[in-house]
């Protein structure tokens, strides 16, 4: 039932990615169709009535494989530095995936996630960096880079074994996470710039809609 569910929601994931993302880098694409696939908010941000509310459950299940298939490489690379310790490794991915969770699930109705620049973004980071987990050696050399500072942070810290015991390696495996949130923000700020030389100011905003004509 669950890796039903789970092939259910990432192909909606890579459906509704390459849909959106097409449609609105697509300056001929007619307004009116964007207004009928997307829900609208109020003037002051208020969700309307018949605004889909978002699904805790399939938040969950997208960001957990999100969060899997994206550590995959760190799983290699951190499974000899911490002498075995994959307890320790998979709490701390859990941690994260439980973290994006919450934060999707309370923020799916405000302004800014509402905002097309910041969902077609979203969209374009996650989608890479598990795009380049699947190809060796670039997720591997992303991922060893971001390792070697975090075990160099631990040991600087709690000494020079400590990423040998279950507390080190899971300190080790949040700095890691922290750090490729980092490399992935900044990436997102790039990507954002891009973004924007190809969606109209005017189509930046999903809530936005058209007044009637005064003249």
């Amino acid at each position: 039932m669950f890796v039903a569910i789970l092939v259910e929601e990432r192909s909606s994931f890579w459906g509704n990615w390459f849909q959106d993302v097409s449609e609105e880098l697509n300056p001929y694409t007619p307004p009116e169709s964007q207004l009928e696939r997307h829900d609208v908010l109020t003037d002051h941000g208020v969700p309307q009535k018949n605004m889909k509310p978002p699904s805790l459950r399939r938040a969950a299940i997208r960001w957990f494989f999100i969060c899997s298939v994206s550590a995959v490489p760190s799983f290699l690379l951190g499974s000899e530095a911490s002498k075995g310790q994959f307890g320790a490794m998979v709490l701390g991915v859990l941690i994260f995936a439980s973290g994006y969770t919450m934060l999707d699930y309370q923020t799916a109705l405000t302004d800014i996630r509402q905002n097309r620049l910041i969902s077609i973004t979203l969209r374009i980071v996650y989608a890479t960096r598990m795009l380049i987990t699947l190809f060796f050696p670039i997720g591997m050399g992303i991922d060893m880079l971001c390792g070697l500072l975090s075990v160099g942070c631990t040991q600087a810290l709690f000494g020079a074994s400590a990423v040998e015991t279950f507390p080190g390696a899971l300190f080790t495996t949040l700095i890691q996470g922290t750090v490729l949130n980092l490399v992935l923000a900044i990436y997102g700020t790039l990507v954002a710039g891009l973004v924007t030389l190809f969606v109209p100011r005017s189509r930046s905003r999903r809530t936005s809609l058209p007044g009637p004509s005064n003249g």
